[in-house]
Order: C-alpha cells, then sequence, then structure tokens
C-alpha cells in the first residue's frame, strides 16, 4: 500500500508502506537499542501510530534533527528492513547507489525526496500552520489507515 503524510490539504506521498516501516525499523534497531519508542517517543509512537498534533511538533522536530543527526554517522549497511526481523535484506539487496553515504540519505520518497527531510519539512510545517499530521493511503486521503489513531 502506498501512504502519504497528510497536512491539512497537503499530501506528501511517501511511498510503500515498507519504506516508512523500515526508516522507523532501523531507528528502534540502531538508535534506540531495540527498544521502540524508548528515547524518541513523538517520532516512534505518535507519528508512526498515524497521528501527531501540532503542540507536540516542536518537541517532535528536535527529536527528528537528532535522528537525522545519528543517522547520518551510520553506514548504509547499517539499514533494518524490519525491526521484528533485523537481519532480513532490503527487497534490492544492499547495493545501493553511490549517492546513498549514510543512513540519513538511505531512505527516498517515491517522488525522489529524502525521507527524512520530509518528515522534518512536515514537521515544520505542522508547527507553524496547525493543524494535525497524519499518515493516509495516498489512494484515498480521507481514509486513515486501519489500527492508526
Amino acid at each position: 500500500m502506498t501512504i502519504a503524510f497528510r497536512q491539512r490539504s497537503v499530501l506528501t506521498e511517501i511511498g510503500p508502506g515498507a519504506l516508512l516501516h523500515s526508516l522507523f525499523s532501523t531507528v528502534a534497531v540502531r538508535l534506540e537499542g531495540g527498544q521502540w519508542g524508548e528515547r524518541y517517543p513523538l517520532i516512534m509512537s505518535r507519528i508512526y501510530g498515524g497521528h501527531l498534533d501540532q503542540a507536540d511538533a516542536v518537541a517532535a522536530l528536535v527529536e527528528m534533527e537528532q535522528i537525522r543527526e545519528r543517522l547520518a554517522r551510520l553506514d548504509p549497511g547499517e539499514v533494518v528492513w524490519d525491526a521484528e526481523r533485523p537481519t532480513q535484506a532490503p527487497p534490492w539487496g544492499h547495493t545501493v547507489g553511490p549517492h546513498v553515504t549514510s543512513m540519513a540519505n538511505y531512505f527516498v520518497t517515491t517522488t525522489g525526496r529524502n525521507l527524512v527531510n520530509e518528515i522534518i519539512d512536515n514537521l515544520e510545517s505542522l508547527r507553524d500552520f496547525g493543524g494535525g499530521l497524519e499518515i493516509v493511503p495516498s489512494g484515498d486521503p480521507n481514509r486513515p489507515l486501519p489500527g492508526t489513531a
């Protein structure tokens, strides 16, 4: 399923849900010692859970900037495709293009943008313009994903 972030009426296409799951799995395993949401609760629990309110945007932005900084220190070979199966390789294996220099620029949306930067951009927009930030299926932006609030 293709997913997007929705902040008010603006959609930011992410791509397959597995891509976002891999980013969050990498954060959980590599930056949180396998304890999902332990160090970055707003990003890992609220955003990944499907919704973040404007009141939490500034704190979530701080978390995401720390995540980007720490991912920049990780080699692309440290990708975690699925936190539940940390040894599982991505569908394309471990071969990446020469432009991928760290985990901070490993994940790319279907529109060719850096996923980590897209999350930061969405958090800045949420901070500045309000509303909520949601994960939605990109085919039907009015229907939330099952199990998200």
